[in-house]
């Protein structure tokens, strides 16, 4: 269990289920305490985040103590909660605001920095962006290539260090999450900050001076997006999934960009199938995890909307076919690529249809997985279909020439 030490600068909005409860701002937290202490406004309760998937409420009133296990509650009713009377010493509010001294090593910042960036997001950010970059049709230039690569790579730092900030508080309640650098006190909120920044601003310079501009107002539109409309989004409605698509959909229109300097349809084939993926294998994680979000307060779609969660998989899962089958029409692809996609395509949909059908932990499990693997295949028959059999077609037309 772990408690925040706070400040009185702000309040901050906590969505648990159907209560509603007004934190006060999270400056950072230390690992000797043991819960998190919050006061609703809506009818003045204590409430106690624990990471045994339970939070206890406290009505000022009557003292009565209310317990919630939110590992099979996902929003929580009078019917939900069990009773638990407990010593009025166990539940308290913080009093102080305390600054905890952090005891980092210097050799210890390059993990922290790679956490705060989520590198394993950051390195998928970036192979997305090259692919892009390798479909356009012009001849390869390293140097626009290189600084590419480095002004999305410091860009999508940036956009996950910004994210992780304003997450703090719902991190700590998370089991996936509740090990980030932040929650875990190595690295303070302003350290963070101005890694962020500093990110920010060299990765757009990149792009703008060694890109172009158009590159670099992807780059920044991108940060803005991630950082400033989708993370907060993520607690209010579960519309969140969409812009958190487009931000994954815009890298490989960065790539494209930079080697073309311009907006063509070939740049929205890969961008395209990015954006439907993202609906498959996000909603079939969140299936797996309802209770981790809930925990967390995020909106989430398969949490408050399971038969509608269903049918927008099983329709970008449609929408990915169609997009196969569309590429070749767009000069980026030869017929192949939708001759290797093809077998994909139909394991996709399989798994879509078990899990429209079954929605349950099992036939999302499977999705999950099956969206991994279909996401490195069709990127790799792209590659394939342009570097490769459409270079063959050109030197069989020369030689019969």
């Amino acid at each position: 269990m772990m408690i925040f030490r706070v400040s009185h600068l702000g309040k901050r909005c906590c969505n648990i289920g159907r209560l509603q409860f007004a934190s006060l701002s999270i400056l950072h937290p230390t690992s000797k305490c043991t819960s998190i202490s919050q006061t609703s406004t809506l009818n003045k309760t204590l409430i106690r985040f624990h990471y045994d998937k339970t939070f206890e409420t406290k009505n000022l009133k009557s003292d009565r103590v209310k317990k919630i296990d939110t590992s099979t509650v996902i929003f929580p009713t009078v019917n939900d909660v069990i009773s638990k009377p407990l010593k009025n010493e166990h539940i308290s509010v913080l009093q102080d605001s305390t600054w905890v001294k952090i005891d980092t090593k210097w050799h210890q910042y390059p993990k922290i920095y790679m956490s705060l960036s989520k590198w394993y997001l950051t390195l998928f950010v970036v192979m997305t962006a090259d692919a892009g970059y390798c479909l356009a049709p012009v001849t390869f230039d390293h140097h626009l290539f290189f600084f590419a690569t480095m002004g999305t790579l410091l860009c999508s730092c940036a956009a996950n260090t910004f994210n992780q900030i304003a997450e703090v508080p719902y991190d700590a309640q998370m089991d996936r999450t509740k090990n980030r650098p932040l929650v875990r006190n190595v690295i303070s909120p302003l350290h963070a900050t101005i890694f962020g920044i500093s990110s920010a601003i060299a990765g757009v310079s990149c792009l703008y001076y060694g890109v172009n501009g158009l590159t670099a107002a992807l780059g920044l539109s991108n940060i803005i997006l991630y950082a400033a409309i989708y993370t907060p989004l993520k607690r209010r409605h579960w519309l969140n999934t969409w812009a958190g698509s487009i931000v994954g959909a815009i890298p490989p229109i960065m790539g494209w960009t930079a080697a073309t300097g311009s907006l063509d349809p070939g740049a929205f084939i890969l961008a395209g199938i990015l954006y439907c993926w993202q609906f498959p294998h996000f909603f079939a994680l969140a299936w797996r995890r309802k209770g981790d979000y809930a925990r967390g307060s995020y909106h989430m779609l398969p949490l408050s909307h399971p038969e509608a969660t269903k049918a927008v998989v099983l329709g970008h899962s449609l929408a990915l076919c169609g997009l196969s089958l569309a590429a070749p029409f767009t000069g980026v692809t030869s017929w192949a690529f939708v001759a290797m996609a093809a077998p994909f395509n139909a394991w996709l949909m399989k798994e879509s249809i078990q899990f429209y059908r079954k929605g349950n932990s099992n036939s999302a499990s499977k999705l999950y997985k099956c969206s991994l693997y279909y996401l490195l295949a069709v990127s790799l028959g792209l590659v394939i279909d342009r570097k490769v059999i459409s270079r063959l077609k050109k030197k069989n037309v020369g030689e019969l020439s």
